[in-house]
């Protein structure tokens, strides 16, 4: 949870602009004012996206009744490009805006995308996300720039600025899961489905940080300019500023390469590049042009390939000792994808886990999922601190633990992580709940649904399943039996049904109905939709347009009796599956504290080693290390509901205790690949 670090340059200081008719203030003993303006602006920006997450997965499953397997594939892409279009945006207030211009846009922008996820239709929905990405990478690259430039070089209070500025980070972390969740399970016109007063929530955090950062970035640039910093925070247009030139050799390029199994891996990296740049864009195309998968799974493969290639060509242009450090940065990157790739369960996976698989209720408390989400912020808010004094004490002691071992160690605990979950998964797997039933409907293949946990036994008449059966996977079990004939009248239902309003209801006939059909919508399920069903008739007259829930029960209306009986029962029943909440919280913890170890080494190592001339650039490339985890974590999470739970999280403990491994036996030769970087 910890914030993105700045993808700008670092420029020396040089003339000061009076864009705001800032004054310059003394730097006092205490923190500039524009520090809190800083810490309240990125505090209810963060509220906004973690509210936002918090909600997203449970409305495309709940609201607009997707399958798993399409939530994730909305959630992989908004995730992935929330965190690659920082790049862009950094670039841009470098080159072009500034940073003081891109927040302020960045922040309008989403403030537009979250009041737009207050409509229900598509295509607001759809656009909303894009509000939210454009506006994140204006936004997100630039507030520890700006926090960073209050400071001069060697101010002692730097450190305990950014320190407070992630107090916030994480304080809008923790509240925005417990306040959206809130109002997703008691504001709505049912319980749990109060999805829009969450979004409108965020929306509201959003302007609240927006509003905050108008009116207290005065504060913000007379603490800039006291500093010095205030050209470095001007957009440099001209390639000309004072400032390294990107020719420039480094003191380290004339330091003599190592040589061994490091040497080798320095030299055998560029070329590893190029061969993802050309394998893995052309492997999605072959799928895309063979019909195995749609031509936007493309777009992501191609980006990566081409950002590959580049990251080729840089490392070759540097030399001696500055590649081999620069090796590790690219080496780091790929257990950071691993590592992020478990840990961004938590708004995926583990939100459906905690949807569908935990049990709410314990202690007199009714728990919402999307209170589980504000643990990793209470962790970090308890445990960062003890982490920081552990590291101090050992490096005193003379035992201090080097960078690429707590890495080790950030992959073991993200393995242990997910171990907890696939116990967790174990014990709910093992509950089998049973109903009476004659057969299996002909057009039912249970070993294709809800993952294969179904099972019939035709001695005893009796349909069981594994587990907790999720309404998602209801839906997908009834939809075979439902005849097409009825399914073509809900859907001229539906497109009848957008034209309707109290003061212009309309009036459907089904001109037949399956036998032994039973209306859905009568009484509370049509509340504000429904204001007649007439049986004889076959009629129904409708007062508003057909939601996703009305059409998904109208279509499980349509299913064979005995076979919807049997499944609706079964999914009452199989509640009792559901497992305490005790698994998410442990966990969480340990992927927390992994997160501690990875986090805070993994970005401090890129400054110390990294090239001066690419010191942003290879801090965004690693950054972008989110940006991959997220859409190959997404695309994983695109097997929910088709492999069992279990299967699911030990694909994390393999790919993260094989990443610890190999990460183990590479310790030596990073070591030295790391030259005097500790």
């Amino acid at each position: 949870m910890s914030a993105s670090p700045s993808t700008a340059e670092t420029l020396p200081s040089g003339p000061v602009s009076s864009e705001l008719g800032v004054k310059a203030s003394t730097p006092s003993q205490g923190h500039p004012r524009g520090l809190y303006i800083l810490f309240f602006t990125e505090m209810w920006e963060r509220f906004s996206y973690y509210g936002m997450r918090a909600l997203l997965v449970l409305y495309l499953l709940n609201y607009l009744q997707f399958q798993p397997e399409h939530s994730s594939v909305v959630y992989k892409w908004y995730t992935s490009l929330v965190y690659l279009t920082p790049l862009i945006g950094g670039y841009l207030a470098d080159r072009f805006v500034g940073p003081r211009r891109s927040i302020i846009a960045g922040a309008a922008l989403m403030s537009v995308g979250h009041f737009l996820m207050a409509f229900e239709p598509l295509p607001f929905f759809y656009t909303a996300l894009a509000f939210l990405i454009i506006g994140n990478g204006f936004f997100k690259p630039n507030m520890s720039t700006l926090v960073g430039k209050m400071y001069r070089q060697g101010d002692a209070r730097r450190d305990g600025a950014f320190t407070i500025f992630y107090m916030g980070i994480n304080l809008g972390a923790f509240l925005a899961p417990l306040v959206c969740g809130w109002l997703r399970q008691n504001m709505g016109p049912t319980p749990g489905m109060g999805f829009h007063y969450g979004f409108a929530a965020a929306g509201v955090g959003m302007v609240c940080g927006l509003v905050i950062f108008l009116f207290g970035q005065k504060h913000v640039m007379r603490a800039v300019e006291a500093a010095g910093n205030l050209y470095e925070v001007e957009p440099q247009r001209s390639p000309g500023h004072p400032g390294r030139s990107a020719a420039a050799e480094e003191p380290d390029e004339k330091v003599p390469g190592t040589t061994g199994l490091g040497g080798t891996l320095t030299r055998l990296f560029p070329p590893l590049l190029f061969a993802i740049a050309v394998a893995v864009p052309a492997r999605f195309l072959y799928l895309a042009a063979t019909h195995q998968a749609q031509w936007i799974n493309v777009i992501m493969p191609v980006a990566f390939g081409a950002i590959s290639a580049w990251m080729g060509f840089t490392l070759l242009t540097v030399k001696g000792a500055s590649r081999d450090k620069s090796t590790v940065i690219f080496v780091l990157f790929t257990f950071s994808v691993l590592f992020w790739m478990a840990y961004e369960q938590a708004g995926n996976a583990l939100n459906v886990w905690a949807e569908y698989n935990t049990r709410k209720a314990g202690l007199g408390l009714e728990v919402s999922a999307e209170y589980f989400q504000a643990l990793p912020a209470v962790f970090i808010m308890l445990f960062a601190p003890l982490f920081a004094m552990l590291w101090t004490g050992l490096a005193r002691r003379g035992r201090e633990v080097s960078s690429a071992a707590k890495l080790v160690i950030a992959m073991v605990l993200i393995a242990g992580s997910d171990v907890v979950m696939v116990a967790a998964a174990t014990s709910e797997d093992a509950t089998v709940t049973r109903v009476a039933l004659a057969s299996v409907p002909e057009e039912i293949q249970l070993e294709g649904l809800n993952a294969g946990r179904f099972s019939y036994d035709p001695a005893t008449q009796e349909l069981s399943v594994r587990g907790v059966l999720a309404p998602f996977a209801v839906t997908s079990a009834l939809a075979p039996t439902v005849e097409p004939a009825y399914l073509k009248q809900v859907d001229a239902l539906e497109a009848a049904s957008e034209k309707a309003s109290p003061e212009h209801p309309i009036t459907f006939q089904f001109e037949r109905l399956p036998s032994g059909y039973a209306f859905p919508l009568t009484g509370e399920p049509g509340e504000g939709l429904v204001s007649r069903w007439e049986e004889q008739t076959r009629s129904v007259t409708l007062v508003a347009s057909l939601t996703a829930v009305a059409r998904s029960r109208l279509v499980g209306a349509g299913a064979k009796p005995e076979w919807r009986q049997a499944i609706t029962t079964l999914a009452e029943k199989s509640q009792a599956a559901r497992v305490s909440g005790l698994w998410l919280v442990l966990s969480y913890l340990l992927a927390v504290l992994g997160e501690l170890c990875l986090s805070p080494v993994g970005l401090s190592m890129v400054t110390k080693l990294a090239p001066a001339r690419f010191a942003s650039l290879f801090m965004g490339v690693f950054l972008m290390s989110n940006a991959v985890a997220q859409y190959v974590g997404g695309s994983l999470g695109e097997m929910w509901g088709r492999v069992v739970p279990t299967s699911y999280f030990a694909i994390f403990v393999y790919t993260s205790a094989v990443g610890a491994a190999v990460l183990l036996l590479l310790q030596r030769p990073l070591r030295r690949l790391m030259h005097d970087v500790k």
